[in-house]
């Protein structure tokens, strides 16, 4: 078996507000709606970010999402007027996490070392 693919998902109570949130978030409208109730943002090193209405399950979700440069990253995200709940910097990893409307962890990462850290580093795009 090869899995080719991975798509984190966030379960939100209402999609129109979620919406809104990461289309400023990202700074672009979702890829795909393939269903009434799911939008999905894809990126161009690997993987899917899914957002999708499941009252029980938001604000009960995780997702990281590896950055560049993580010291704009906070910039942009404290222009945009984004709380930023916890940052770190470390020699493997740094980071910042931040928090959705339904209160879904949106964690920014950057490898320091991509050896030792290989998930977070930045992967060529196809």
């Amino acid at each position: 078996m090869r899995v080719a693919n991975v798509l984190a998902g966030l379960g939100v109570r209402e999609l129109e507000t979620a919406h809104g949130w990461y289309v400023c978030l990202l700074d672009r409208e979702p890829d795909a709606s393939p269903m009434e109730s799911l939008l999905e943002w894809r990126f161009p090193g690997g993987g899917w970010l899914q957002i999708f209405v499941d009252a029980g399950r938001a604000g009960h979700g995780t997702v990281t999402l590896a950055v560049d440069d993580i010291g704009a990253m906070r910039a942009r995200l404290a222009e945009k007027g984004h709380e930023i709940e916890w940052s770190f910097d470390g020699d493997v990893t740094s980071g910042t996490v931040i928090r959705d409307p339904d209160g879904n962890r949106v964690v920014f990462a950057q490898s320091m070392d991509a050896e030792k850290n290989p998930s977070a580093a930045l992967a060529e795009a196809d």
